[in-house]
């Protein structure tokens, strides 16, 4: 980000210089005219040193627009112009008379300075002093106190703009810091990770290539920052800061996203790519040493990483950053301490609906967004349920078409919420009498959102009856048995088992085992008594 605001600064300084070389370029002009005479017997002759005046004043200052890499180089080439230009200028001076014309030795030193500094302007005040002398030798040293003062004035002068061009320099870097990077972890702050990215894919469009980013977030920070206070905290996150800073290098950019959170800019990279990265910060941080890290649940600090990549998850900046944040709620939901790439299963099952349809199915997937700002539980609790609703029914050797069926309805049965308050479905405390009234509407709510969708009309029922109880007493229309479609009856199983392992605001966590021992209890009333003692099969297999 320091060189685009350096170059925005050459260009400025570039317009400053050509204008001095403008004026030079006027005073040699006169020198000139004042040593050809313009005789007509001569101005064949002397013609092509006049051209080769104007070509070098304007190679100059195109040289300062070529982006040289190598500085070196660069300096090198400004050198062996700025020398060919004192030898011309210091021939002229030799046929021309007087002090007056003298005062063109300053470009060189005005020209340096202003494009490096201190040392090589002056080096160059020693160049214009070599040649002004030597045109004084020539002169038999008529003049020697006016060369001396104005040798002096040179040098004087290269020293005095040298050193501003370098206070100005370092006071910039300074102030370019402060805007650009955070104050607490000396990486790049918020403001300049948008910015960066927005370059980035702006890059990658331009060049067909990809960009990823790593969204990390610290594992039980606010546990630890509660237990140890905020200085402590500061010190684990400018810690992470050079963990990352390590890791990364020079392959992409770093930056403070916000509180207990990073980003990571990997150019040119794929989700591939990015994960092998990923899983090497969650590593080096789980085995980095953090003062007091035992007081944390797994004995460690650790962080979770979620990565989306352009342009295969995303077309937009915000798609890319809303992509990369999901896959890092999933990855902290699920475990932490892990690395997730971003899958959508909406792109997946969009591709099996007719044309027609998509546009609608897109509404309906940003209604799921909606509810995921309003209940993070709900979103994620449907990504689950949709998984072991897959698996249970590939267990019962369902039809192809009806697990399809029971996918878009275990992934949508939820979305009924949208017409329900944040209020209601975060409520700490038990719901009251018409709290509740309102909760059991969202199955026919959600079955009614997706009625346009005939391509998934087998989800609908699904989505309408998965409250309903094997015995009859469930929501809304009271079926029971095998009344229920069997995609419901799965449904109603997973539920509740996903609800019973999660964080809730109202209920108390158990373990899978404990879950199940909860639903045992309710076989045959709640749930299908068949399906219940596959399920739990399933459960405990999958444990060992």
């Amino acid at each position: 980000m320091r060189e685009i605001f350096e170059d925005k600064r050459k260009k400025r300084i570039n317009n400053y210089i050509l204008i001095s070389q403008v004026l030079f370029f006027l005073l040699l002009g006169v020198l000139v005219l004042r040593v050809t005479e313009f005789s007509y017997e001569d101005v064949f002759v002397k013609m092509p040193t006049v051209v080769i005046m104007a070509l070098l004043l304007g190679f100059v200052p195109l040289l300062q627009q070529i982006n040289v890499k190598h500085s070196t180089a660069n300096q090198m080439l400004h050198f062996a112009v700025i020398s060919i230009y004192l030898f011309i200028a210091g021939y002229l001076l030799t046929k021309e008379s007087g002090n007056i014309f003298k005062v063109i030795m300053l470009m060189p030193v005005v020209i340096t300075a202003l494009e490096y500094g201190i040392k090589e302007s002056i080096a160059a005040g020693f160049l214009s002093t070599v040649t002004l002398f030597t045109v004084a030798y020539y002169e038999n040293f008529t003049d020697i106190d006016g060369d001396i003062l104005l040798s002096a004035v040179i040098l004087l002068l290269a020293w005095l703009i040298g050193n501003m061009v370098e206070t100005e320099k370092a006071i910039r870097s300074e102030l370019e810091k402060l805007a650009t990077h955070d104050s607490l972890t000396n990486i790049y702050n918020h403001r300049s990770f948008h910015y960066l990215l927005e370059q980035e894919l702006m890059k990658a469009k331009q060049t067909n290539t990809r960009v990823s980013l790593l969204l990390i977030d610290i594992d039980y920070f606010k546990f630890y920052n509660d237990t140890y206070g905020h200085q402590k905290g500061d010190e684990v996150l400018k810690k992470i800061a050079g963990v990352l800073l390590e890791v990364i290098k020079e392959r992409g950019y770093c930056a403070r996203y916000g509180g207990a959170k990073f980003a990571v800019i990997l150019p040119d990279g794929g989700a591939k790519t990015a994960k092998i990265l990923g899983e090497t910060i969650r590593e080096r941080i789980e085995t980095t040493r953090f003062p007091g890290e035992e007081v944390l649940p797994k004995g460690k600090l650790t962080v979770s990483v979620g990565i989306a990549e352009f342009p295969g998850n995303a077309d937009s900046k915000e798609r890319l950053i809303q992509n990369a944040d999901e896959a890092l709620y999933k990855a902290k939901f699920i475990s932490k301490n892990r690395v997730e790439t971003y899958y959508s299963v909406f792109d997946e099952l969009s591709l099996s609906l007719k044309d027609n349809e998509k546009e609608l199915f897109n509404s309906i997937r940003t209604l799921t967004m909606v509810i995921n700002a309003k209940d993070r539980y709900t979103y994620g609790h449907s990504l689950r349920v949709m998984d072991m609703a897959k698996k249970l029914a590939a267990k019962l050797e369902l039809d192809e078409k009806i697990i399809k069926d029971i996918t878009y309805g275990a992934l949508l049965h939820d979305i009924g919420k949208i017409e329900i308050s944040r209020e209601i479905l975060n409520k700490p405390a038990r719901l009251s009498e018409e709290e509740w009234k309102i909760l059991k509407q969202h199955p026919q709510w959600g079955a009614d959102i997706i009625r346009p969708l005939e391509s998934i009309k087998g989800a609908r029922r699904i989505i309408l009856h998965h409250h309903e109880n094997f015995d009859g007493s469930g929501y809304p229309h009271g079926l029971a048995g095998e009344a229920i479609p069997i995609g419901a009856r799965i449904m109603r199983i997973i539920d509740s088992f996903d609800a019973i392992c999660s964080n809730r605001p109202y209920k108390r966590v158990l373990s899978q085992q404990q879950a199940i021992r909860e639903l045992e209890k309710y076989s045959g009333t709640y749930y299908d008594p068949e399906i219940l003692e596959l399920f739990k099969e399933m459960i405990l297999k999958s444990r060992d």
